[in-house]
């Protein structure tokens, strides 16, 4: 996995590329964790160049989510692919995520 994060004012966005599996799920736990330690008002995950995601890819970007909510943040998914969006809906997850 590859990533790319933008800062706008109070928020944070993070593209990904590549598949998010438990293979890289501890990455992506890493990389979340550096960017909610900032505090940011809204951290977007932007799935756009995210091809598949498993279980354990969403369960990091929820545990993000509940760290963020902690401290008065939010997280929203963006752009996903239908195969990522089909599997977040799967989850129960995309109203939850912000995800069309």
């Amino acid at each position: 996995m590859t990533y790319e994060v933008r800062r706008d004012g109070s928020g944070v966005r993070l593209l990904p590329e590549g598949e998010v599996d438990m293979h890289v799920a501890p990455e992506l736990r890493k990389v979340l964790s550096k960017i909610v330690a900032e505090k940011p008002y809204l951290l977007i995950v932007d799935l756009e160049k995210v091809p598949f995601v498993d279980s354990s890819g969403i369960a990091t970007i929820v545990e993000a989510l509940k760290l963020l909510r902690q401290g008065a943040g939010s997280l929203r998914v963006e752009n996903c692919q239908e195969t990522v969006r089909d599997t977040f809906d799967i989850a129960g997850l995309t109203k939850i995520l912000g995800i069309p």
